[in-house]
């Protein structure tokens, strides 16, 4: 029978219906069967194993109930009041239908569709030569230091730290601070 099965699936991924993370799910799977045939790992524990996501594991094995590959049962445990949801008990099935193709389904996407790709290059001001960038006025200097200062007050005020002090003038976009390794700041 997990010859038989195992072949199924390999058969299955060969047309399509299976990608190759859910073939290594259910291969994965195969490898939990018992001697009574029943398989009850968790989801978190076959994805662990296949080095996938949870969810990953979780539309393999959706995937494979279509394809008539695999069948369940929920597993429920009762703790004091309550009834707990475990591990699902598995079956391998070995379906009587012949291979088809095209079974796979489409994956239903929760992102959003069709938007312009968000890089730096598409949210930002038109773009400028490299020259116009390294050319800066001295007055747009002045208010880019100040507004770095504004910054860093602000944030030592919300870290609750002291102000820092030194002034606007003191602050070097091109050169980084003063320090042992490079005196000349």
């Amino acid at each position: 029978m997990s010859v038989d099965w195992t072949r199924r699936v390999w058969a299955e991924f060969r047309l399509g219906n299976l990608t190759r993370s859910w073939r290594d799910v259910l291969l994965t799977l195969a490898t939990y069967r018992g001697r009574d045939g029943v398989i009850y790992p968790s989801h978190e524990t076959l994805a662990a194993r296949c080095g996938l996501k949870s969810k990953t594991a979780e539309r393999a094995l959706k995937q494979a109930r279509i394809l008539g590959l695999v069948t369940w049962t929920e597993r429920r445990v009762r703790r004091g009041w309550r009834w707990l949801r475990t591990s699902n008990l598995y079956r391998l099935v070995v379906p009587e239908a012949p291979l088809q193709t095209g079974l796979r389904q489409p994956r239903t996407s929760t992102r959003v569709q069709n938007l312009p790709s968000c890089d730096r290059r598409s949210v930002s001001a038109p773009r400028q030569s490299r020259e116009e960038l390294i050319n800066v006025s001295p007055a747009e200097q002045r208010a880019a230091q100040q507004a770095l200062a504004a910054i860093a007050a602000a944030r030592m005020r919300v870290l609750g730290l002291a102000a820092p002090m030194y002034s606007c003038s003191e602050l070097q976009i091109s050169a980084g601070p003063a320090s042992p390794h490079n005196p000349s700041g």
